[in-house]
C-alpha cells in the first residue's frame, strides 16, 4: 500500500496527529518554566512574571537578578500575564520585601526527583478516619495558601499523615504541625477563639505600621485585621466595660491589654484604646514584629510573620496536636541523577528490544514498528499526565513503563498472525486469510480489553487503604494501557497489515 492510502486509514491518521501533538506538548512542557506571584502588596496574586525591563524572568534567581540589575532605573516595566505593570523607584523594594514568588512548571515532579522533605506526622491522640482526613485537608489548605506547588499529603489507615514538601519550602514545616489553636485574652478572660473570627489581609486591612532602630538592628511592625463574630464582639465589650483608663505612651488606654495566643504561645500583645471600653467593636487589629540588620530586611520579616499567622488563622486549626515522627531530606541533586539515569535506562531498553526483535525476525520493519509504538505510548501518556497535573515521581514513571510494556506481547502476536497470513497460498488464499485475520484480531482485541480491565482493577487499591504513595503508579498504568487499547495498538495492527 502506498503512503497516501496508508495515511487515509483513519486509525493511522488519528494516531499520527495525536502522536505529533503529544511530542510538541512534551517538548514545550519540558522547556517552559514560569515565575508566579503567590502573595504581594503590589502585584496581583497568581500573576505570572515574564520580564522586568526586558530582562527575561524564568526562575526565582532570574527574578531577583533582573530587579537588582535595574535597581537604578527611572522605572520598572514588568511584563506579566495581566499585562504590563509600571513601577516607580519608591516601589522597587516592595518587589523584594512584600512579594512572594514561586517557580512553576507545567510538569509537577515528586520530591524523589525534585528534592524535598518527606514528613511522617502522628497525632498526639487517637483520631477517627474522618478527623484524620480533616487534618490532612487543613494542612493542604495551609500549604496551598502559602503558594506551595508539588505537594502530596497522604492520610494512612495506620493513623499517620505523610507530607511531601518541596526542598525550597522547608521553612514552612513549623506551620504544618502547628495545631493552630488561637484565642485572645483580656486579663484572665478569654474573649474569643479562632472559630469566632475572620482574618482579613491586604488592602486597607493590613500594612506596615513603622520601624525603629534597636541596637544594631531594626524592628518593624506589621498589622492585619480580625473580623469578630457578634458573640466575640459582645465578649469583648463585657471584658472591657469595667476596666479603668490609664495614661501610657502619650495616650489613653485601658488598664489591661489584649493578648493573642497561638498554640498557647503569646504572639501579640496590644494596648486597647480607651474609647473602646465596653464597645461592641467587630474589628480588631493584630500586630506582629520582625527584626533585621536593615530596615528592608526587618520590613520583610515583619510582613512574613504577619502573613504566616494569617494563613494559620484563615485555614482553621487541626483536630489535635501533631508530631513529626520521621523527617527525611532528599537533596535536589538526587533528582538530576535519577532523571539522567532514567533516560539512559530507557534508551538501553529500547535498543535492547530493537536488537532482539531484529535478531529473531531479520526484518527491520517489525522492531521499528514495535519500538515506534512503545515510544508513542510513553510520550502520549506523559503528555496526558502533564495535562491532568499528575505529579511525576518514580512510581509514576514506572507506571508508564509498566503500562507500555504490557503491549509488547499483543504487538508480537498480531505481527506473527499477519506474517503467517501473508505467507500462505496465492492471492485468493491471502484474501481469505486476511479476512480470517481480521476476525482473529477482533477477538484478540476483546481479550486485550479484558486484560486491560483486570489491570485497571488490580491497581485501583493504590487509591485507597494507605497505598496513596503509589497513586502515581496506578494513574499512569491506567492511562497508558487505555491509550494502548484505544489508539496505539489498533494503529500498530493497521500499519503492520500494510507494511509487513
Amino acid at each position: 500500500m502506498d503512503t497516501k492510502s496508508l495515511i487515509k486509514n483513519w486509525r493511522i491518521l488519528i494516531f499520527i496527529i495525536i502522536f505529533i501533538a503529544a511530542l510538541v506538548f512534551d517538548i514545550y512542557a519540558l522547556n517552559n518554566n514560569n515565575v508566579e506571584v503567590t502573595s504581594s502588596t503590589i502585584l496581583p496574586n497568581s500573576t505570572y512574571i515574564y520580564s522586568i525591563n526586558g530582562c527575561q524572568v524564568n526562575s526565582i534567581n532570574s527574578y531577583y537578578t533582573c530587579i537588582y540589575n535595574n535597581i537604578n532605573s527611572s522605572f520598572l516595566q514588568i511584563s506579566t500575564s495581566n499585562g504590563n505593570i509600571v513601577l516607580e523607584p519608591y516601589q522597587y523594594q516592595l518587589l523584594i520585601n512584600e512579594t512572594n514568588i514561586t517557580q512553576t512548571s507545567l510538569i509537577s515532579y515528586g520530591i524523589d526527583i525534585a528534592g524535598g522533605y518527606l514528613l511522617i506526622l502522628n497525632s498526639s491522640k487517637p483520631l477517627t478516619p474522618q478527623e484524620l482526613s480533616i487534618a490532612a485537608q487543613v494542612i493542604e489548605n495551609r500549604l496551598n495558601s502559602f503558594g506551595v506547588k508539588s505537594i502530596n499529603i497522604y492520610p494512612t489507615s495506620a493513623g499517620y499523615i505523610i507530607v511531601e514538601l518541596p526542598y525550597s519550602e522547608g521553612n514552612l514545616i513549623p506551620y504544618i504541625i502547628s495545631q493552630g489553636e488561637f484565642y485572645a485574652k483580656i486579663g484572665n478572660t478569654t474573649v474569643f477563639t479562632g472559630s469566632e473570627i475572620k482574618p482579613l489581609f491586604g488592602g486597607q486591612y493590613s500594612g506596615l505600621l513603622g520601624c525603629s532602630p534597636v541596637g544594631n538592628q531594626y524592628v518593624c511592625t506589621y498589622y492585619f485585621t480580625l473580623l469578630l463574630s457578634p458573640q466575640a464582639a459582645n465578649s469583648f465589650a463585657q471584658a472591657t466595660q469595667n476596666l479603668s483608663v490609664v495614661l501610657q505612651n502619650g495616650g489613653a488606654y485601658l488598664s489591661e491589654p489584649i493578648v493573642f495566643y497561638l498554640d498557647n504561645q503569646n504572639v501579640s500583645t496590644l494596648l486597647i484604646a480607651a474609647n473602646l471600653r465596653g464597645s461592641n467593636t467587630q474589628q480588631v487589629s493584630i500586630q506582629v514584629s520582625g527584626t533585621g540588620n536593615s530596615i528592608t530586611q526587618a520590613q520583610y520579616n515583619a510582613y512574613q510573620q504577619a502573613y504566616n499567622l494569617y494563613i494559620i488563622l484563615e485555614n482553621g486549626q487541626l483536630p489535635s496536636k501533631f508530631n513529626i515522627v520521621q523527617e527525611s531530606i532528599i537533596p535536589p541533586i538526587f533528582g538530576y541523577y535519577i532523571l539522567k539515569s532514567f533516560e539512559i535506562v530507557l534508551l538501553l531498553i529500547l535498543i535492547g528490544i530493537f536488537a532482539i526483535l531484529y535478531a529473531v525476525y531479520r526484518n527491520i520493519k517489525i522492531p521499528a514498528l514495535i519500538t515506534l509504538t512503545l515510544v508513542s505510548e510513553f510520550l502520549i501518556a506523559f503528555a496526558i499526565g502533564i495535562a491532568l497535573h499528575q505529579t511525576y515521581d518514580i512510581p509514576a514513571f514506572i507506571g508508564i513503563i509498566f503500562g507500555t510494556a504490557t503491549g509488547i506481547d499483543d504487538q508480537l502476536v498480531a505481527a506473527e498472525e499477519i506474517l503467517r497470513a501473508k505467507k500462505e497460498g496465492n492471492n485468493d488464499a491471502k484474501t481469505d486469510n486476511v479476512e480470517r485475520l481480521d476476525k482473529a484480531i477482533k477477538k484478540a482485541m476483546f481479550v486485550i480489553l479484558l486484560a486491560i480491565i483486570l489491570e485497571t482493577l488490580s491497581v485501583f487499591p493504590a487509591f485507597v487503604a494507605g497505598l496513596s504513595l503509589y497513586k502515581g503508579f496506578a494513574v499512569m498504568v491506567i492511562i497508558t494501557v487505555w491509550i494502548g487499547y484505544l489508539l496505539t495498538r489498533p494503529a500498530f495492527i493497521n500499519l503492520a497489515k500494510n507494511l509487513l
